[in-house]
């Protein structure tokens, strides 16, 4: 897919004028409400509501939440949480539910942290990873390979590179990560925002 160039008024532009919708903002309400709810992860019942309401409104195609949850509730993430530690992004990836049974849930990782610490954890998935891809391919902002994006202390380096690059260093993270995701999901649903 071909992009606009990344500026910071059409970051914002994008921001203000899809914040309110339904269609592409629906999901972060009540995401909100059950993180908020249940910010600490000691207790198993509320991993496993955050972790359902999350695949589900997030599309991140976990078939065992259950295993998912349970993984998470062994970690014991909270101070790691706490301390911004990047390295729980891949603890949170690999979850084994039986010897023969490993699992990597990398971009839905990313989004559990960045829900529990949005200023310091940013999100990973596929149109965050397409625009990335496209605007390093047409304006060489940094020096990475494409699966690069999935090693997360890398992809948090990428993503400042963009920041820098492109003049986008005032926005925060979590709306860096959403900008992304607007440009990558406005051009999968074929809905072209002109400058």
């Amino acid at each position: 897919m071909k992009y606009p160039m990344p500026t910071l008024t059409r970051a914002r532009r994008l921001l203000a004028k899809h914040g309110g919708s339904r269609r592409y903002y629906g999901a972060d309400p009540a995401v909100g409400l059950i993180f908020n709810a249940w910010p600490r992860n000691a207790v198993y019942e509320e991993i496993l509501v955050k972790v359902i309401v999350l695949n589900r409104l997030y599309s991140t195609n976990i078939y065992n939440v259950y295993g998912v949850a349970e993984h998470i509730h062994r970690l014991d993430i909270d101070d790691r949480l706490a301390s911004g530690d990047e390295t729980l992004v891949w603890d949170v990836t690999h979850a084994a539910f039986a010897p023969d049974q490993n699992f990597a849930f990398y971009s839905f990782a990313t989004k559990y942290c960045a829900w529990h610490r949005p200023e310091v954890f940013v999100i990973y998935d596929s149109y965050v990873d397409d625009v990335l891809w496209t605007h390093q391919h047409t304006h060489q902002f940094g020096k990475f390979r494409r699966y690069e994006l999935k090693s997360y202390p890398t992809l948090i380096k990428i993503l400042h590179a963009f920041a820098v690059h492109f003049g986008l260093v005032d926005l925060s993270r979590k709306e860096l990560d959403k900008y992304l995701w607007l440009e990558g999901r406005l051009a999968y649903d074929g809905v072209y925002e002109p400058d």
